[in-house]
């Protein structure tokens, strides 16, 4: 990569800003959202500051390196792959959630990757009566802390600063040690490959999708103690031990003032995701968009009907008889009505869903069929095309 020319990759958990940041950083269009299929894949675009080009890489929202889906496999193979192939990570955190969100940073940063952090919807934060010591947080997770507000346009210039003066920090202590158990496993690992971070050996003993990857070593031993291993509970063991040293950042950086009214999203909140009345919500708003649909799809529908069936009167009586004239007028005619005859109805159902999930509600409604879909192997995210589904029933 030229010096006038410069990659970065955008990473965060889901629904943090990310887009919105990438968006204005490049100038471009992203459908941002909170349902899956917003971000599956790298989205990529450029801009140019003081006469450097700057490529950014916008990857699918995580929690954790230890991909869970499809688009977590993504984010996890360009992070740890293709390393060497950009200047540094531009991590987005989000203000009201800085617990869960640390927990992939802290992975990042032991992973040894250059990394810059961005804490969004500060102005959110404020609202809700919560102050965050940014000047603290900085010195106790020894990074740059750029403060946004990715919806207004603000720190987005700061953002294109701190990267051209390569401001990304490479940090040479580490949050999570090893466990007594399986550090001699890593040891060994290190001296058959090329690899000397203790923690990414770690990652590919607790990945079940790189795990496969450490049994081309050469001890046989070892081989077998690498089979014996269970992903899962070491990815368990890795997060509790993580979030214990978390809780006591978030202690010391975060206050919250006391008796602030509690505003009325959160107010809905209570009502929409609760365990048993939040169900019904769902239901009930199902009902009445799909009653909606049908019954404000009806005159369109039956005007594209009558247009197409006059349009295949007209032909038959226009075209001399014979093969061409029937299947002009009885075959591709009518086969073209009978699909458009339910464009309103599609088209009125997008656009309600378009409605909740610009409300917000359609991220809540994830969140509750989490618990529901789960026993189908699905999670929360497939309501959006199960619901988009019926639309064709």
């Amino acid at each position: 990569m030229s010096k006038n020319k410069q990659e970065i990759i955008l990473v965060g958990n889901p629904n943090v800003g990310k887009s919105t940041i990438f968006n204005w950083l490049c100038n471009k269009k992203q459908k941002t959202g909170n349902y899956a299929g917003v971000t599956v894949a790298s989205q990529s675009g450029s801009y140019f500051y003081k006469e450097q080009e700057v490529e950014v890489i916008d990857l699918p929202g995580s929690y954790s390196v230890y991909p869970g889906s499809e688009d977590e496999a993504i984010f996890t193979k360009f992070l740890i792959e293709e390393q060497e192939n950009y200047a540094g990570v531009v991590y987005v955190l989000e203000a009201l959630s800085i617990k869960r969100g640390l927990l992939l940073f802290q992975q990042i940063q032991d992973l040894r990757i250059p990394i810059l952090l961005v804490v969004n919807q500060i102005d959110q934060a404020e609202r809700r009566g919560i102050n965050l010591d940014l000047d603290l947080l900085s010195k106790l997770l020894k990074v740059t802390i750029i403060k946004t507000n990715a919806k207004a346009n603000v720190g987005i210039d700061d953002i294109r600063q701190a990267v051209f003066k390569e401001n990304f920090s490479v940090s040479s202590e580490v949050s999570f040690e090893i466990p007594m158990e399986q550090k001699g496993l890593v040891f060994k690992i290190l001296e058959n490959i090329n690899e000397n971070n203790q923690y990414k050996v770690w990652t590919l003993l607790a990945s079940e999708t790189y795990l496969g990857k450490l049994e081309t070593v050469n001890d046989r031993l070892m081989q077998n103690d690498v089979k014996c291993l269970v992903p899962k509970r070491l990815q368990a063991q890795e997060t509790v031990r993580r979030y214990q040293k978390i809780d006591k950042i978030v202690s010391q950086v975060l206050t919250k003032k006391p008796q602030f009214k509690e505003l009325l999203t959160e107010k809905l909140d209570k009502v929409l995701v609760h365990p048993f009345f939040g169900y019904i919500i769902f239901a009930l708003i199902l009902l009445l968009i799909f009653q909606s649909v049908f019954f404000l799809a009806d005159y369109p529908m039956k005007w594209i009907e009558e247009i197409f069936l006059n349009f295949s009167n007209l032909t038959a009586t226009s075209l001399p008889a014979g093969p061409i004239n029937s299947l002009i007028s009885n075959g591709i005619i009518p086969g073209i009505g009978g699909i458009m005859v339910f464009a309103p109805q599609i088209g009125i159902l997008l656009y309600f869903l378009y409605l909740l999930e610009d409300s917000g509600y359609m991220a809540r409604v994830i969140f509750l069929m989490d618990r529901f879909l789960k026993p189908f192997g699905l999670n929360g995210k497939s309501i959006v095309p199960l619901v988009s589904g019926t639309a064709c029933a």
